[in-house]
């Protein structure tokens, strides 16, 4: 296998945020660690927003959200999330599988459950994010995000396919009693 070498400046300083959510994350038993790639593109976009659906509104017990850039770029917190996790999903937008092989760069021996989001929605999306409308981003991500909690975490009543109005959405599905996505 050939390999890029990439070199990254150190920097000292420390976000507080991350490194607040890190430590107050870094449970007993570890949990789930869920990261995006994170790209600039609509398949990206629905990738990231599936990661966020499913660690702060789905599964918020069990998983923690990574965050790739603060990760990958220095060994702190949340670094450290990856390294201790019960396991790692990656959410990849696409087969390019950019946040397994970022993690696996700077964590070899980690070998995360990698979710191909493109293949759930089945649709081969533009690149630009102007092109798709806002609420079909939701859609798609509540799609991927059922779908990852159902195979690997606690299992969800969701609202499986929402319609457009639906109401699933990070402020929740309106459509069912527990919740589903988004709640």
């Amino acid at each position: 296998m050939e390999y890029e070498t990439v070199r990254i400046a150190k920097v000292t300083g420390k976000c507080p945020a991350c490194e607040d959510y890190a430590a107050k994350n870094s449970t007993t038993p570890p949990k789930i660690a869920v990261m995006a790639c994170e790209g600039a593109c609509a398949r990206g976009e629905v990738a990231r927003r599936a990661a966020n659906l499913i660690a702060h509104r789905l599964a918020r017990d069990e998983t923690v959200r990574i965050c790739l850039g603060g990760a990958f770029t220095k060994d702190t917190g949340q670094r450290n999330l990856v390294r201790r996790a019960e396991k790692v999903i990656a959410i990849e937008g696409c087969f390019i599988n950019c946040s397994s092989r970022m993690m696996e760069g700077v964590l070899p021996e980690v070998k995360p459950e990698i979710v191909r989001a493109d293949l759930i929605y089945n649709l081969d999306l533009p690149f630009g994010i102007d092109e798709v409308p806002d609420d079909m981003f939701t859609v798609y991500a509540c799609q991927v995000a059922e779908q990852v909690v159902h195979n690997f975490g606690k299992k969800s009543g969701g609202c499986g396919t929402p319609d457009e109005g639906s109401g699933c959405s990070a402020g929740g599905c309106s459509q069912k009693p527990d919740g589903g996505c988004g709640q």
